[in-house]
């Protein structure tokens, strides 16, 4: 019996409900109809998190779940860079639980394992894997599953380690070279595959015209995406980010009729179309074995993005800025999150031995000085972030500094501080603008309401999400008025810290 047996193909995500915050009455009302009406339709997977839909996800499945009576299975994640042990796992599972208004949940997952060492730590013995066993003993979870964000091979090493009953891979036309082998071997030890991005994080249906390939008899770009996401024998779920009701029709016809065409035959027609697109890193490898160390066949499938429009992109809408994120970023390429340069200065000696191993013909050494140029002026490497924490925080004698929400983004401050310049001489504290957040911690930190600013007394606070800096600054700057400095993580031109 499957870890997904008796689940709809599609999986509802709640990552792009249509809320803005805590104050989106309007956001969440509608979001709350959106969600019933995919219950209604038959969707019985949901795929969540706390930190969801500006981290309001939660609060709009708690009342629709409480008012529906249909079945549904919903996602409990726990991440290894916010909790490590045994015990921390089942209080952020208690709190998921409360905050969902539940008594136990389908689905645990281990969440955002970014490469086998992270794996590693988090099957250690009083981790994250134990408390998951423990809740699965009790009752509160049903399954232990993960989401898989790591290199093709250490990807492959975690499946093959039959910890896990199910996974979240990410898996669409823009990735396919990459994440095949990945699918490949979950079908082969029998881990059954939700895919996540089968849409490209958005770029597919931004570039209809460039993935006609993709599209059967009367096919449609978006319905085709989907129907090639099902198609391997190993998934069982595709996982899409709902923002309406069209959206919702669209995706539930895609998957209800899936066509004419046999998936095999679909899997081989439109994986050979893939692989005689111009310009196109097709993930064969050839250029592997760079003198100079540098990644290059992950790099140049990352680069694959750069191929189409930018849109927009976590609230930005510079194209360049926005060709960056989507560079960087890792759902849009198998392994992206693995390559994190230590320093933007390119390593390439031009010995040219890449290019003379490429099938696809690729200016393969212009393209990695262009990527690093990108690093460089995106401030994505581990220099970049010295630097920038060395211009908000070092030497300044601050008492305490504030960390603005709490989550992913503070944890990745307060470790690459204590990595950089060691413990500080201040004290930290962190502030959430949700009140379901209120007096749980993060980071072994205690997370305080926004009203508590003007009691507790930060000498700064640092905005250090992404998508909602510029909100969540003007909000925060009527502080300076009591000596309290609010200043924004990112630079204009930055990609996020965090993904």
């Amino acid at each position: 019996m499957g870890v997904f047996d008796n689940y709809f193909p599609l999986g509802l995500g709640t990552s792009r409900l249509p809320i803005s915050g805590p104050n989106d009455t309007g956001g969440i009302d509608r979001s709350i109809d959106l969600i019933l009406n995919a219950l209604d339709a038959g969707i019985n997977y949901i795929d969540t998190s706390y930190t969801y839909a500006a981290g309001m996800a939660f609060t709009a499945l708690k009342p629709a779940f409480a008012a529906t009576r249909k079945p549904y299975g919903v996602t409990l994640k726990v991440m290894h860079d916010m909790d490590k042990t045994s015990d921390e796992t089942r209080r952020m599972a208690e709190f998921q639980l409360k905050a969902l208004g539940i008594d136990k949940a389908a689905f645990f997952v281990c969440w955002n394992i970014l490469s086998y060492d992270s794996f590693l730590a988090i099957i250690n013995k009083g981790g994250i894997y134990d408390g998951a066993l423990k809740l699965k003993s009790e009752g509160l979870v049903g399954h232990i599953c993960c989401s898989l964000h790591a290199t093709q091979a250490d990807n492959i090493k975690i499946i093959e380690s039959g910890m896990f009953e199910g996974a979240t891979i990410s898996h669409s036309l823009l990735n396919a070279a990459q994440s095949a082998p990945v699918l490949d071997a979950a079908f082969r030890n029998n881990v059954e595959v939700a895919v996540m991005n089968p849409l490209g994080g958005g770029i597919i249906p931004e570039n209809a015209g460039f993935f006609d390939f993709a599209c059967g008899h009367n096919e449609g770009t978006i319905t085709a995406a989907l129907r090639f996401a099902m198609a391997h024998p190993s998934v069982k779920i595709i996982l899409s980010g709902i923002s309406n009701k069209n959206e919702l029709d669209e995706n539930i016809r895609a998957v209800m009729h899936p066509g004419p065409e046999l998936p095999a035959s679909r899997l081989a027609r439109v994986e050979q179309s893939i692989r005689e697109i111009k310009g196109f890193c097709v993930n064969c490898h050839y250029c592997d074995g760079c003198p100079a160390k540098i990644p290059v066949a992950e790099l140049m499938n990352k680069r694959n993005t750069l191929l189409f429009s930018a849109g927009g992109a976590y609230n930005r809408h510079d194209p360049e800025i926005v060709r960056n994120i989507r560079l960087f970023q890792s759902h849009t390429s198998v392994g992206a999150a693995d390559w994190f340069p230590e320093s933007p200065e390119n390593p390439c000696t031009r010995c040219g031995k890449c290019e003379k191993k490429c099938t696809q013909k690729l200016e393969i050494m212009d393209a990695i000085k262009d990527t690093f140029r990108r690093a460089e002026v995106s401030g994505f490497s581990l220099q970049s972030h010295k630097a920038r924490l060395e211009e908000l925080l070092a030497d300044r004698n601050y008492r305490r500094v504030g960390l603005y929400p709490n989550g992913g983004f503070a944890n990745k401050i307060m470790g690459l501080y204590k990595q950089f310049f060691g413990e500080p001489a201040f004290e930290w504290i962190q502030f959430n603008s949700d009140p379901k957040m209120w007096g749980q911690s993060s980071g072994g930190l205690f997370i305080y309401a926004p009203d508590k600013i003007g009691e507790l007394k930060p000498d700064l606070i640092i905005v250090c999400t992404y998508k909602y800096d510029k909100e969540i600054y003007e909000d925060l700057r009527s502080y300076e008025d009591n000596g309290v400095k609010i200043v924004k993580l990112h630079k204009m031109t930055d990609v996020p810290w965090v993904f």
